[in-house]
């Protein structure tokens, strides 16, 4: 098949970009012909070496300019400059692919006006966070009982959601995703269903390495762009309890800092508060080895993510050898058994975060057990090859005339 794949940005890092660029490395292995498509590209800040080999095409820096304007007259302007871009990069696309696979937030847009402009063929949408305005604000209310908005901006919220999914949307085939809370998401606030296909992670990239409990000195590690539902917080407020039990603890953060300047300012000023500047490292962005060498030199992994999906970075940290202590909210904690291949804590939780932490810590048998678990258990049911396998099978079925409808 030829495939236009479509992303609203390579210019970072992030869980979206890898799966999207994992799945189309795995697809031209397997012979077919990819093609990506882009509304803003930086191979040196995005994965450099998974673009590599790829005919990408992007709009030029002229066209895109401003993409975001705040207020209600401001959401109004993003949207038609949204509509604007998505229509020029659609009208850059050739017209004899196969199908479409646009990944995440806007790209659907630019395979809606490919298929009015150019050629009517299955849109096959990976969807990794539902792009609605009224779920954004549930689930910062979620995040944090202060956030608080007036009737009529809920009002609004309703009114964009409903002109994304009656216009954009439902013109999707099929939707992909990642586990059964976007699922579920993707039924409630869009009357749709999707299919459920896991991803990832890269098996020779995220080698495995035995670990061991650690004495006084605990190396703790959390990862992903900040945004406050990832709950930060929660793990920074933890390391006083661990204090308190006599360790020595250390928490390495590492994501963009850039992307919630507001947040991680709250972070500092959180971190500063509680005298734990030389506990806490806000590591930023990354490079893949700085990554790598995170996994296999830290002893225990938190994803204390509130209403995320599933996320690669448990996962990855798995492959690495590492025990995995997560959210019963993150979707990855679907497919995790509590005690036996990770610890799941309870929501916005620090002191279930110390005492999970402290548990593995204090049980060197219970440390490995987990640790190997878990990578057994990552490396028997996930990987790219396998994710390629249930998107194509998805694919299959639109060309075959299987659509999603309302």
């Amino acid at each position: 098949m030829k495939i236009a794949m479509i992303f609203r940005r390579l210019n970072v890092k992030g869980g979206t970009q890898r799966q999207g660029l994992m799945l189309a490395n795995e697809l031209k292995k397997r012979g077919h012909e990819v093609i990506i498509y882009t509304l803003s590209l930086n191979m040196e800040s995005c994965y450099p070496e998974l673009l590599k080999g790829f005919k990408i095409v992007e709009l030029p820096n002229e066209e895109r300019g401003a993409s975001y304007y705040p207020g209600l007259r401001g959401n109004i302007l993003t949207v038609k400059k949204e509509n604007s871009l998505s229509r020029q990069l659609a009208e850059l696309m050739d017209s004899d692919f196969d199908i479409l696979n646009p990944h995440d937030q806007v790209s659907y847009k630019v395979a809606y006006y490919y298929k009015k402009l150019k050629k009517e063929i299955p849109s096959v949408w990976n969807m990794n966070d539902l792009p609605l305005r009224k779920y954004g604000y549930d689930r910062a209310r979620s995040s944090d009982d202060r956030v608080k908005r007036p009737f009529y901006k809920i009002i609004a919220y309703r009114i964009f959601d409903w002109y994304e999914k009656f216009f954009f949307i439902r013109y999707q085939d099929a939707i992909i995703v990642v586990d059964f809370f976007n699922r579920e998401l993707v039924r409630k606030y869009l009357g749709l269903k999707a299919f459920t296909v896991r991803s990832g992670p890269d098996f020779e990239h995220f080698s495995y390495e035995e670990k061991y409990a650690p004495d006084k000195e605990l190396k703790l590690l959390t990862s992903g762009i900040l945004m406050p539902h990832r709950r930060y917080q929660d793990a920074i407020n933890a390391l006083p309890h661990l204090i308190k039990a006599g360790f020595n603890p250390h928490l390495t953060i590492i994501g963009d800092t850039e992307n919630d300047i507001k947040y991680y300012k709250f972070l500092k000023e959180l971190v500063e508060s509680q005298a734990l500047d030389k506990s806490v490292t806000f590591a930023g962005k990354v490079s893949e080895q700085e990554l790598i060498s995170a996994y296999h030199t830290n002893n225990i992994y938190i994803f204390q993510h509130h209403m995320q999906s599933d996320g690669l970075s448990p996962f990855e940290a798995a492959a690495c050898g590492m025990p995995l202590v997560i959210s019963k909210t993150a979707g990855c904690h679907e497919v995790m058994t509590d005690g036996k291949d990770a610890l799941l804590i309870e929501p916005k939780n620090p002191d279930d975060i110390a005492e999970k932490v402290l548990t593995l810590s204090r049980n060197p048998e219970l440390f490995k057990k987990m640790a190997k678990n878990a990578n057994n258990f990552v490396r028997s049911n996930f990987g790219w090859p396998k994710y390629t396998d249930g998107v194509l099978s998805v694919m299959e079925k639109t060309k075959q005339g299987t659509q999603i409808k309302f």
